[in-house]
């Protein structure tokens, strides 16, 4: 009886053209193995008669026939199926079935299905990943955020406690006045002296004494306490929810405070500057005419100086003593802000300042144009780069002055000083950088 051919892996039993398994199988003379009709359509689109798999190359098309021994050969493939041994494929001399064919094509389309599905799986599990790590983040993104909202009302509700006593202080005064207005009517010239002489106006119900010799004394003073008596009231409503606001604003800018200090190696060579950094001031006995500096940061034609301190991101706030100087520019500037030339006055060009001038304030970049009036001691400077605003506040009023809307940073800021010469007189007194006091 004769035995069966050895078993062979499937491998072996493959055509490397279409990857199945070998029909009518033919061999080349260099020794390697392809379907019949793979190989005869490979080269009937090749311009050359090559092996497809170690290319050596044929004269002539060799003749073709069928590989005996590999068709002889049996592939079992077995798997174990409900503990039974199921024969999955057998062949001998003969070419697979349609079924057979279709049957190992599936087969591999499963598997590739399920290497698909597998990698499907890890990304959803990457995926999945990610969202629980942004959803931690948000969850301690909204903790945080609670907890910025509880201070904000604290600070809100102690806000608002003081602005109600405020308040209440001055509708009392104004109560008091009302009567003393009342009380005037009914009086008459006789008891005028008596009279006034044991009515207060301030809080420590300290008496005032005063000599009227006449009634149109008498009408004089009525006049001048229905004028108080209006201004007070003019007060009160001027006050309300702005007044709150901006005491609210200057000391949520304070808590962004910085050590500010002056840099020499930017400053016009007329100016001159305190040993600590802290002041600086126009020199009239500097000669105006001298030798400009070759150093490319100093102000040439600006008697300016800048900040040491630059940022990029974030918030700042300083404070500015300017006395009683007649005249005077501070605010921040671009780090490339001009030096050597005249800077104009108009919007981009890298200076966002305040310009006080004989009481009035101006814009730099916007001159002529008055945007407020009166006299500060002290002016707080307050930058918001993400949100490109620059405020401007008189720290002790707790009043906003002005704010620059939509600057265009877009590169490292600097705080600017500017003391002006002495044109007008009574200037020569220094601009000095102050210590915040948050009170």
């Amino acid at each position: 009886m004769a035995s069966a051919p050895p078993l062979v892996s499937e491998e072996q039993l493959l055509c490397p053209i279409c990857l199945g398994v070998f029909v009518r199988p033919v061999s080349t003379p260099c020794g390697h193995n392809f379907c019949m009709d793979c190989l005869s359509s490979y080269w009937n689109h090749s311009s050359e008669c090559v092996c497809p798999v170690c290319k050596e190359s044929y004269s002539q098309r060799p003749q073709l026939r069928v590989n005996t021994f590999i068709s002889g050969k049996r592939l079992w493939r077995c798997r174990q199926t409900n503990n039974k041994v199921l024969l999955k494929h057998v062949f001998m001399n003969q070419p697979l079935s349609a079924g057979e064919i279709q049957s190992r094509g599936i087969e591999a389309k499963v598997s590739s299905m399920i290497q698909e599905k597998a990698r499907d799986a890890e990304s959803i599990k990457q995926a999945l990943a990610q969202r629980q790590e942004q959803t931690n983040n948000l969850t301690k993104t909204m903790k945080d955020l609670t907890s910025l909202v509880k201070k904000m009302e604290e600070k809100q509700q102690h806000v608002g406690l003081e602005a109600e006593r405020v308040l209440q202080e001055i509708e009392n005064e104004i109560k008091d006045l009302t009567e003393a207005q009342n009380e005037l009517k009914d009086v008459n010239l006789n008891q005028d002296t008596q009279f006034l002489q044991k009515f207060s106006l301030n809080s420590a119900k300290k008496p005032f004494a005063i000599n009227l010799k006449s009634e149109s004394e008498m009408q004089q003073l009525r006049a001048s306490l229905s004028t108080a008596l209006s201004r007070l009231q003019v007060h009160l409503d001027n006050m309300g929810a702005g007044f709150i606001s901006d005491i609210s604003a200057l000391k949520h800018a304070q808590k962004f405070a910085i050590d500010v200090t002056l840099d020499p190696q930017t400053a016009h060579h007329r100016l001159t500057l305190s040993r600590d950094l802290k002041q600086v001031k126009f020199n009239p006995n500097a000669n105006a005419k001298a030798n400009m500096s070759s150093n490319p940061a100093k102000f040439a034609k600006h008697l300016a100086v800048l900040g040491r301190q630059g940022i990029q991101s974030g918030k700042f706030y300083f404070e500015v003593s300017v006395g009683a100087k007649s005249e005077w520019l501070v605010g921040v500037a671009l780090a490339s802000v001009e030096r050597k030339e005249k800077i104009p006055h108009v919007p981009g060009s890298g200076v966002y300042a305040l310009y006080f001038r004989m009481g009035c304030f101006e814009r730099f970049c916007q001159p002529n144009v008055q945007i407020h009036q009166g006299k500060v001691e002290k002016v707080g400077v307050f930058m918001n780069y993400e949100e490109r605003q620059v405020s401007f506040y008189d720290v002790n009023g707790a009043k906003l002055i002005h704010t620059f809307e939509d600057c265009g940073f877009g590169a490292k800021i600097h705080p600017y000083f500017n003391p002006c010469d002495n044109e007008l007189g009574n200037n020569l007194v220094p601009l000095i950088i102050s210590p915040v006091s948050q009170k």
